[in-house]
């Protein structure tokens, strides 16, 4: 017997919404699932429906009933997350889009209310669009969760995958302040490719008791692979012999779950991670404190960019839509909280990673935001430049904050990678957009030497001259075998290119290229 569209459930559950928000934001998961593992995905997932959940609520206040409410809610979806996609291909103006968007909205309106109000009519049309969307939901969840499974088959743990730092912390045990300042190049890079003297600094941090290193490179080209390797202590070999090709996810989750923090929080230090935009970096779960501002997982910000609520508070310049005013004021926030944490008298460890002088270029030298019409009137150097000597004035504030405060600590400030050389270089204006192809393992020695040179520095705590550290994958050996009793071998300093995003864990040693 055939249920009447007034007996059966599809015709009264309001899923049309839910259905429309699940295929778009599952779509945009399945294709970058090697980028965004399950654990920063579901949240978006899950927030995407019960904000849906809330438009069906309030809609309900003027539909009459569920069923209409629902389908109500799937026309919203429509306009808000399918039909900027197609405006955005239509014109690269921000009034065009705004036109058409505004017209969308209007016919969207008049959709909504063309719905039937009364019974039977409203719950057959409810039903044949759940018939439609429920198995297209059904079947990309599907997909999806196939997808996921044959991932992480192949994504060893973190804490498997590298080995636990060896040591103890003692009374006298200092804290450990590891600040990243990410694309900051050394002073060869400095000075040939920007015509810029950054011997100022490089004199300032002596001065303060740093060791530093003119002569470091990164032991691998990009963020990924240099920070992982940095916080395990360890090169990415362990990785290769079982991670997919092109599956970024092992090196991103040994970032926010390393050794270095699991070493802290064995020895009782409260471990304070201050993030980024960039999702492998913008919280730790591990942690015990996060620091970071108006972050949004990759996936929330991928859906949010593509809907037409992301689109006005883009040209509205309101929070989470203005990429570029967000990052000016991330860093002076975090710079202010770190300056803060550094007065608590508890054990700490702190691992801060600022997207600085990184790209996009949003920072004055005075702090003050650089806005976009300035960013692309001005050249790549004075951009670049300028976000440098940002940066210098406010390490050297946060230096000054940690050696007044009430703890003894080592201080490691160092680069990840250098900038990326001309010719390779996207659009270094807005988040995101600056990396380009590349093909690595044929870069020649000065473009790898321009792409590696970095910043390495390390004040120990009582400010004697000691050797920086080789590389960054030394930082670690070196703070645990001075002041934890560890007895490990620091691993000889060997420096790699990963070959393309295609080819993630077959490495080249350039080395010899460096050096």
């Amino acid at each position: 017997m055939t249920a009447t569209p007034e007996a059966s459930w599809l015709s009264r559950l309001p899923l049309a919404g839910g259905a429309v928000a699940l295929v778009v934001t599952l779509t945009l998961w399945l294709s970058n699932m090697s980028r965004v593992p399950y654990e920063d995905a579901l949240p978006t997932v899950g927030a995407v429906l019960a904000l849906v959940g809330l438009a069906v609520l309030a809609l309900r206040l003027v539909a009459g009933g569920w069923a209409r409410a629902g389908l109500m809610s799937g026309v919203a979806a429509v306009y808000i997350l399918y039909l900027p996609v197609a405006v955005f291909a239509v014109s690269p103006s921000a009034w065009m889009r705004g036109g058409l968007l505004l017209m969308g909205g209007v016919a969207a309106v008049l959709a909504a209310r063309r719905i039937p109000r009364e019974a039977p009519g409203v719950l057959a049309v409810n039903r044949k669009i759940n018939l439609i969307l429920v198995p297209i939901v059904i079947g990309i969840a599907g997909v999806v969760l196939l997808r996921q499974i044959d991932l992480e088959r192949h994504r060893p743990a973190p804490d498997q995958a590298f080995a636990a730092f060896d040591g103890e912390a003692s009374a006298t045990s200092p804290d450990v302040w590891h600040l990243i300042f990410d694309r900051y190049g050394n002073n060869a890079t400095l000075g040939g490719a920007y015509g810029y003297d950054n011997s100022a600094f490089l004199s300032a941090l002596r001065k303060r008791g740093f060791a530093v290193n003119e002569e470091a490179f990164s032991n691998y080209q990009r963020t990924g692979h240099s920070v992982a390797s940095t916080l395990n202590a360890s090169y990415l070999d362990r990785l290769s012999s079982s991670a997919q090709a092109a599956d970024w996810v092992p090196i991103y989750r040994s970032l926010t779950s390393s050794q270095a923090l699991r070493f802290f929080e064995r020895q009782g230090y409260e471990t304070v991670f201050a993030g980024s935009w960039w999702n492998p970096t913008r919280r730790s779960g591990l942690a015990d404190r996060n620091i970071n501002y108006r972050a949004v997982p990759e996936l929330g910000r991928l859906v949010l960019g593509q809907s037409a609520i992301g689109f006005a508070l883009a040209q509205t310049g309101l929070a989470y839509g203005d990429g570029r005013g967000d990052q000016c004021r991330r860093a002076t926030y975090k710079f202010e909280q770190l300056r803060e944490l550094a007065d608590e008298g508890s054990r700490k460890y702190v691992f801060a990673h600022f997207l600085v002088p990184h790209p996009p270029f949003v920072l004055n030298a005075d702090g003050s935001c650089r806005s976009l019409a300035k960013a692309t009137a001005s050249s790549r150097r004075d951009n670049y430049v300028a976000q440098i000597e940002y940066a210098n004035r406010e390490a050297l504030r946060l230096i000054d904050a940690i050696l007044a405060g009430p703890r003894p600590a080592v201080i490691v400030l160092h680069s990840d990678e250098g900038p990326w050389p001309e010719p390779f270089v996207g659009d270094e204006r807005f988040l995101g957009r600056d990396p380009v192809a590349v093909d690595w393992a044929g870069l020649n020695a000065r473009q790898l030497a321009e792409k590696m040179g970095i910043l390495m520095a390390i004040r120990h705590v009582d400010g004697a001259p000691a050797p920086a550290p080789a590389s960054p994958i030394n930082v670690y050996p070196q703070i645990i075998n001075a002041y934890f009793s560890g007895k490990g071998v620091e691993p000889a300093p060997r420096h790699y290119v990963f070959e393309s995003d295609a080819a993630l864990y077959r490495f080249k040693d350039v080395t010899r290229e460096l050096n």
